[in-house]
């Protein structure tokens, strides 16, 4: 196998992040998550609705 072959199959993984994740208490690791999640889901729904104001003809009034 070669070296290019090697660093394909290999993953990356940011050793800083995991230890400030081990660091951390379940409790925070699960706060942690939540968060992320939520932003995930505000950033979602705000693409969803520039996309809908978007399509959406404007009247004159």
């Amino acid at each position: 196998m070669t070296k290019k072959t090697e660093n394909k199959n290999c993953s990356v993984v940011d050793k800083t992040l995991v230890a400030m994740f081990l660091k951390m208490s379940p409790e925070e690791r699960l706060r942690a998550n939540d968060n992320a999640s939520r932003a995930i889901l505000e950033l979602r729904n705000a693409y969803k609705q520039q996309k809908f104001n978007r399509r959406r003809p404007k009247l004159n009034t």
